[in-house]
């Protein structure tokens, strides 16, 4: 069987070797019975009958040829592995970089596999794309529910189109609370994503029109909290204190994140409930929280779409100029918007290690040139005895193709432990976890290694198969000469210049990294614990009982031994950036495209002291201001306040947000620092805080009656871990 495969390879040389061959033998037959006075078709026919059949001959010939090339092939492979383990270390040492370097871009292949190449595991996934409200400085943005369902009725380019808003939930069963990252969708969302689930059925717009209280299960979830349970369909379950009913579970690769960090359009939620477009949500277009997909139909671009929904923005905002003015919309596919703040990261990152490997190679091969070096006088017998110009080469080229060989499988397992490190303790990448050895990543890692191979022995191969029989045995030092001094200084040369380019690169990360590290963040956790809950919206249908169960627990938790300070914001540094509104202040009347966009927060008393954010002028919050009845107040950060109020003091200022009613305004009571809630690397926001007591009408319906509770200890924070769960069951 070896012999017929490699037959497939060789086959057309050697089968225009033996034609000529056997043409030559029966020529001969031919030449010898004409000398019998045979006419020539006499002399032919006889010929054939003699020598017998041209094809069995090819055949015979052929299968003996390939036979004693594939010994050869087997014997050079061993001779190579003799070489090796008499020479144990420089096996080690070339194995070691041919591994570490084949291994680590091999590792990093993985992860560009996976978060660029692979499509997404949806049906026409291609066709997907992310639809986004855009105003002014704001690139892009999330959409108003009224936006979204113009978008759905008006639009001449999607076969179907959904929305997805961020959850909260507090899972009660099954083991310990535990707090749970949900998307609320409309069923449409499933229709579009097009992925079967792997039990029961996704929810309808028919079954929602009579049950809301709905749940699909990811499927981590369903395996890490519910052992894979396959009666889990039709079960109920205590998500924030209310009773869902789980109606079906999405199968493996219907996320594209671990879950727990979030990915555009609710893709790594661990949880999907309905989202219904009300009345009164049909007409809104001032709370803008609501993520949009949409599936183009076919042969429709990104484009095309774009410039569709732009006329139907222009519509918007003729009928809704006082939201709406100043508002746009990108189109972008999901592909790319899912790896936007990453591909250029990750081929650097790609290229980086491939440099490391092409280093290693040439390192790799100056070492073997070196080590041939010592061996012409065995090159040179070789030739003398007769071993041509090309044996040799095949030989020594054997050689080193199985030194990398077995780099490769040490480079498997490099491969293991890179990819098992980046997918623990690399970024917030979708589908990074989905990096692994599969058979993809494995062809790479093969045919990199025949590639490394080639690169780092074919020069020294034939550097050595051309060494000079005479010069060679007369020379008892064993050089070759100032060709092999030439070569190997021109390959010190290229490794230099490699490294130096990478060292410098690397030098530059660093020192970029360290500058961003030292950015300060402009508040302090340490010793604080963070917990965030979300209130059922059955239990606690009004603002006023949503804050007196929120002062409740803020009592209950500064009560208890141990705790130095408690505060509770719906957003906190690191962990959600507030929910985007128009600010107004007193005094000339600014056009509504020109009026700043803020970052709206409600806090609690003392959350600002627990996060430890200086505070430049005036005061914060106090328990008063939480009473029913309190002045409306606000507390700004101060590039909010240097913004709207250049040169002067913004205390004592006046301020409305969130509404355009008249008697809405504010006072500005306080001015804290900055801070930079989304990281180092991220400009400031503008940011207003305001009593979570004195929220402005459905803010909490935006927020879904949701806070994250700051608790600082004086020992540490998770030994009270267990306390802070006990106050807020």
């Amino acid at each position: 069987m070896l012999t017929r495969l490699w037959n497939v390879f060789r086959q057309s040389r050697l089968d225009g070797e033996l034609r000529d061959e056997l043409e030559s033998h029966m020529a001969m037959l031919e030449e010898s019975e004409r000398a019998t006075g045979a006419t020539p078709e006499e002399a032919k026919a006889a010929a054939r009958v003699r020598f017998g059949s041209t094809l069995a001959h090819r055949e015979r010939s052929l299968d003996a040829l390939i036979a004693t090339w594939l010994d050869t092939v087997f014997r050079d492979v061993k001779y190579a592995v003799r070489q090796m383990k008499n020479a144990p270390l420089l096996t080690a040492v070339l194995v070691l970089t041919l591994g570490l370097g084949i291994g680590g871009t091999v590792a990093v292949f993985s992860v560009v596999d996976s978060v660029l190449l692979r499509p997404l595991p949806f049906s026409g996934g291609e066709r997907i794309v992310l639809v986004w409200e855009t105003l002014r400085e704001l690139n892009r943005g999330s959409a108003a529910a009224g936006v979204y369902a113009d978008w759905t009725e008006r639009n001449r380019v999607f076969e179907t189109t959904a929305a997805a808003s961020g959850a909260v939930f507090t899972l009660a069963d099954a083991g310990d609370p535990e707090r749970l990252t949900g998307t609320r969708v409309t069923p449409g969302y499933f229709e579009l994503l097009a992925t079967p689930p792997a039990l029961g059925r996704y929810f309808s717009q028919e079954d929602i029109a009579t049950d809301q209280r709905l749940v699909v299960l990811s499927y981590g979830l369903w395996q890490r909290r519910f052992a894979g349970d396959p009666a889990i369909v039709g079960r109920s379950i205590r998500l924030g204190g209310e009773s869902y009913r789980v109606v079906a579970v999405a199968p493996g690769g219907f996320t594209l994140g671990d879950g727990r960090r979030p990915v555009v359009g609710g893709l790594s939620s661990q949880l999907w409930t309905p989202l219904t477009v009300t009345a009164e949500d049909r007409a809104n277009y001032g709370s803008h929280g609501w993520r949009v997909l949409g599936k183009l139909k076919p042969g429709v671009t990104p484009a095309a779409a774009q410039a569709d929904l732009e006329r139907v923005m222009r519509e918007i905002v003729q009928e809704h100029p006082v939201p709406m003015t100043g508002r746009g919309v990108a189109v972008t596919l999901l592909r790319d918007s899912l790896v936007d703040n990453f591909r250029t990261q990750t081929w650097l990152l790609l290229a980086a290690v491939g440099t490391v490997l092409l280093i290693g190679c040439v390192n790799v091969s100056s070492i073997l040139l070196a080590r041939a070096t010592t061996r012409s006088r065995e090159m040179a017998i070789r030739a003398a005895v007769g071993g041509g110009r090309g044996r040799l080469i095949r030989q020594l080229l054997t050689e080193s193709i199985v030194m990398v060989a077995a780099g490769g499988l040490a480079a498997l397992i490099v491969a293991y432990v890179g990819i098992e490190f980046l997918v623990r303790m690399g970024p917030d990448v979708p589908r990074l976890q989905d990096a692994a050895l599969d058979l993809r990543v494995l062809a790479f890692a093969s045919l990199l290694t025949i590639v490394a191979g080639l690169l780092a022995g074919t020069g020294p191969a034939i550097r050595a198969a051309r060494v000079d029989p005479q010069h060679a045995l007369r020379d008892r030092t064993g050089s070759n000469g100032r060709a092999h001094d030439i070569t190997r200084s021109a390959l010190v040369v290229v490794e230099f210049a490699l490294a130096v380019v990478l060292t410098i690169s690397a030098g530059l990360f660093v020192r970029s990294l360290v500058r961003v590290q030292q950015i300060p963040l402009g508040f302090d956790v340490e010793r604080t614990l963070m917990a965030r809950t979300s209130l059922p919206a059955a239990t606690y249908a009004t603002d006023d009982g949503v804050a007196r169960a929120y002062g409740s627990v803020i009592e209950r938790l500064r009560a208890m031994p141990g705790v130095v300070d408690v505060g509770a914001s719906t957003d906190v540094p690191m962990q959600g950036s507030g929910i985007d509104v128009a600010a107004t202040i007193e005094g000339p009347e600014v056009a509504v495209n020109a009026l700043p966009i803020v970052q709206f927060h409600l806090a609690t008393d003392r959350y600002i002291e627990t996060m430890r954010i200086p505070l430049v002028r005036g005061r914060t919050f106090e328990a008063n201001d939480m009473r029913a009845g309190a002045p409306r107040i606000a507390v700004v950060n101060q590039r909010l306040a240097e913004r709207l109020w250049p040169g002067q003091d913004a205390v004592g200022k006046r301020i409305r947000m969130w509404t355009n009613d008249p008697t809405g305004w504010r006072e500005v009571v306080g001015v804290v620092g900055d801070t930079r809630s989304s990281g180092q690397a991220v400009p400031i926001a503008m940011e207003a805080f305001i009593p979570y007591a004195q929220a402005p009408e459905r803010a909490w319906a935006a927020y879904q009656r949701s806070m994250a509770l700051v608790v600082r200890t004086s020992d540490a924070p998770d030994a009270a871990t267990s306390a802070v769960r006990s106050a807020l069951s």
